[in-house]
């Protein structure tokens, strides 16, 4: 398929800023990490979303001297524990301001600050210089792009010749019915994913080479099994933040979400590499 395929509604970078600005009162109710995990045996006694972390650290194997980006870094969870649990340093970038602020707060009570640090910035106009990072990764970020194809392409200019990019992210598996699609939109901000297939031509099309491409639906599932305890264990949380009216609003998206979740959305962890 074309790599310019419509990628349908979505949102500008700005508006997705707002958007998580608004709510991240309600994200950070979930331990300041908005991943899936990842379930295995490797470290069972390791939080899945924790190991989803450590999968991702595994794949780019940055040492001392070098440097990570993490573009769309949320409040900073992961880029955090990569920097606990290696020797490299890392930027973490953003379109919510108030995500960057909470990560930077929270690297700084990390004991982690000056090696972990984050900033606002458009995944679609990188403001570094060419080959400036050792790894990229992207993590739950692409999908909510308007321009994926540009993106990738900045991602593979600011990577150093022979780096590695971690994609990690949603695809639709199966054709959604327009009832679906607006549920899609209402959890997601957008009403189309890519397939992995898709996924695969915009890669190659911005000039990366594929490592190997990992099948993480089961992963997403086991995640979406768990929405409805999440829900039902901070239910009077949310109400009181955001009053009962917004908390039934949100249990009944959520409910919708992890129907699709389940049944007709997948999950990708891709390991390329530029020349």
């Amino acid at each position: 398929m074309s790599v310019e395929m419509t990628q349908g509604k979505s949102m500008t970078a700005e508006q997705v800023g707002e958007y998580f600005d608004d709510r991240s009162w309600l994200f950070s109710i979930n331990g300041f990490n908005l991943h899936i995990g990842y379930f295995d045996d490797v470290d069972p006694d390791t939080d899945p979303k924790e190991r989803h972390t450590d999968v991702l650290i595994e794949a780019v194997g940055l040492q001392a001297g070098q440097r990570l980006l993490d573009v769309g870094c949320g409040f900073g969870r992961p880029a955090i524990r990569f920097v606990q649990r290696t020797d490299a340093d890392v930027l973490g970038i953003n379109v919510s301001e108030e995500q960057i602020r909470t990560a930077n707060r929270l690297a700084a009570e990390a004991g982690v600050g000056d090696r972990a640090k984050f900033e606002v910035a458009d995944a679609n106009r990188l403001p570094y210089p060419d080959g400036s990072f050792d790894a990229v990764w992207a993590v739950e970020v692409l999908m909510y792009l308007p321009d994926r194809l540009t993106a990738l392409k900045e991602i593979h200019r600011v990577l150093a010749p022979g780096g590695t990019f971690v994609l990690s992210d949603y695809t639709e598996l199966l054709d959604l019915t327009d009832e679906q699609r607006e549920a899609l939109a209402e959890g997601f901000t957008v009403d189309s994913l890519p397939t992995s297939e898709q996924y695969d031509d915009l890669l190659s099309a911005a000039g990366f080479t594929s490592v190997r491409s990992e099948d993480a639906t089961p992963h997403l599932h086991k995640s979406a099994a768990r929405i409805p305890q999440i829900l039902a264990d901070n239910y009077d949380l949310i109400a009181e933040k955001g009053g009962r009216e917004f908390a039934e609003e949100f249990r009944a998206m959520l409910s919708k979400v992890a129907v699709l979740e389940r049944d007709y959305m997948g999950y990708v962890i891709k390991v390329l590499r530029k020349k």
